[in-house]
């Protein structure tokens, strides 16, 4: 019995453990249940640490950029800096060239210089004083530095117009204005719009006046001649140039060439005065070629006369004179001209007393074909404004000879 009953005791003390355990776990079950159902209720904490933290490091990131930026830069200035000095070393390479002269060294320099972008200023600057070293030469009359200068320069800047200006200064101050003038013509293909081409055109023509009034003042009217059939070949439409051709060829005694050549500036209102006083001129002559008109001054009379068929000289009329006479600023044009010939030195009288004077001889002397070989004159201290000098017997006797006072002309005939 006492088994049975110790049995029912262990079994009733085995059931009552399951049960408590078995409350214990029913209530921790609820209590996590009330936790998880509870926590939807809590608002959600602020997220003030994390946007601290987002500040920080952005301003980390915007100081490292400011950094980055910073040494940039100062490598961007370094280098500016090193290519600054780099173009300044070659800027002072380059002048010391043009400054020796070693002009085809310092136009190799600067074409080097010219691949930099960044050294506009400094061609300029180099351009400058290139150019005022070669007016500096062709004012020294160092023509060769000057011939080189200009020639290493135009190589690296073929359409540079203000050398080539220069080139044409070159030649004028070299005396050969015909050069001078080709290139002045020439410079209107090294031009790009029609403002310029004018420009060069006017300049190239009044080029040509300019010497062209040279050769009038100097009587050289075989020189303008030839000077206009030159030009003409580059300037065909300068109709003053077809003008200066026709005084030329009336200069020249060639009368009918000239009669035929006058006939456009009859009709051109610019010239039509001038053409008809002087197609006058040359019908009179051609009606009486043994008249020559003369220019009548107080009671002399002034006549036109070629040495060598080409110089001209005005002489005033004298028959008391022996022998004809030149001053002496007539007769340095004429050694310029031609050859004269030293004969001997005489005695002549004058109002101011006896002179010694000097004879020459030209091979020939003419008044509108009228001519006299081995001519011979004297030069003289004589001076006149209005003349270089005085016609003598020694031409005047060789002819027939007239002086019609009344009608200002000359009448000479071939002795038979």
């Amino acid at each position: 019995m006492w088994r049975a009953l110790l049995f029912i005791c262990f079994f009733c003390s085995v059931a009552l453990n399951v049960y408590l355990l078995m409350q214990l776990n029913v209530e921790s079950i609820e209590k996590k249940f009330q936790q998880k159902v509870s926590i939807p209720a809590k608002s959600p904490p602020k997220k003030q640490p994390l946007i601290f933290k987002d500040t920080v490091v952005d301003e980390t990131i915007n100081t490292i950029n400011a950094e980055a930026t910073s040494t940039v830069k100062k490598a961007e200035v370094d280098n500016k800096n090193a290519e600054d000095n780099l173009i300044a070393q070659q800027v002072m390479k380059i002048k010391k060239a043009i400054t020796d002269n070693d002009f085809f060294i310092a136009s190799s320099l600067i074409n080097t210089l010219a691949n930099n972008p960044h050294a506009n200023t400094e061609l300029t600057e180099i351009k400058q004083f290139w150019l005022d070293v070669t007016k500096a030469l062709i004012l020294e009359d160092s023509f060769a530095h000057a011939e080189n200068s200009i020639s290493a320069y135009l190589g690296f800047q073929q359409d540079d117009i203000d050398f080539l200006y220069q080139q044409i200064n070159l030649y004028w101050q070299q005396q050969l204005p015909i050069p001078a003038i080709r290139y002045a013509y020439e410079m209107q293909y090294h031009v790009f719009t029609e403002v310029q081409k004018y420009d060069v055109l006017t300049f190239a023509r009044d080029l040509v006046q300019q010497h062209a009034d040279l050769l009038i003042k100097n009587n050289l009217w075989l020189e303008l001649r030839d000077l206009v059939e030159q030009v003409m070949i580059l300037d065909p439409e300068d109709f003053n140039l077809q003008w200066l051709f026709v005084n030329a060829q009336y200069q020249l005694g060639e009368f009918e060439f000239a009669r035929d050549a006058i006939a456009p500036f009859l009709n051109n209102p610019n010239y039509k005065v001038k053409a008809e006083t002087l197609l006058a001129k040359i019908e009179a002559a051609l009606r009486k070629p043994e008249s020559i008109p003369l220019e009548r001054q107080g009671e002399h009379f002034i006549v036109p006369a070629y040495i060598d068929g080409g110089f001209q000289v005005s002489l005033m009329l004298d028959t008391g004179a022996s022998i004809s006479l030149l001053s002496e600023v007539a007769f340095e044009g004429v050694k310029r001209y031609t050859d004269v010939t030293f004969l001997k030195e005489l005695q002549l009288n004058t109002a101011g007393g006896q002179v010694i004077a000097s004879m020459y001889q030209v091979a020939e002397f003419s008044i509108q074909g009228y001519i006299v070989k081995d001519f011979t004159f004297v030069v003289s201290p004589y001076i006149s404004e209005n003349n270089d000098g005085l016609l003598g017997m020694n031409f005047l006797s060789v002819f027939d000879f007239h002086i019609d006072q009344a009608n200002s002309q000359l009448i000479l005939k071939n002795k038979l």
